[in-house]
């Protein structure tokens, strides 16, 4: 009946610490989700941007003033 009841307990222990597993990998995965939501916004932005600066008209350079060491 020891016996029994020792394995019950490893049984429940081990349990515990898999549930504490589960629980930590989802809150990484959550994160995970979150940071890459956030990266997916700013790669979309950033094209965005790059978009617009390919769309928009080169500025001349002969309107630029000229460097500082001329």
């Amino acid at each position: 009946m020891a016996a029994l009841q020792a394995r019950a307990e490893e049984l429940e222990i081990r349990l515990a610490h898999m549930e504490y597993a589960l629980q930590s990998q989802g809150k990484e995965v959550l994160r995970l989700q979150q940071s890459n939501t956030l990266l997916a916004r700013q790669v979309r932005e950033l094209g965005d941007r790059l978009r617009a600066l390919a769309d928009a008209p080169a500025s001349d350079p002969a309107a630029e003033p000229p460097p500082p060491h001329y």
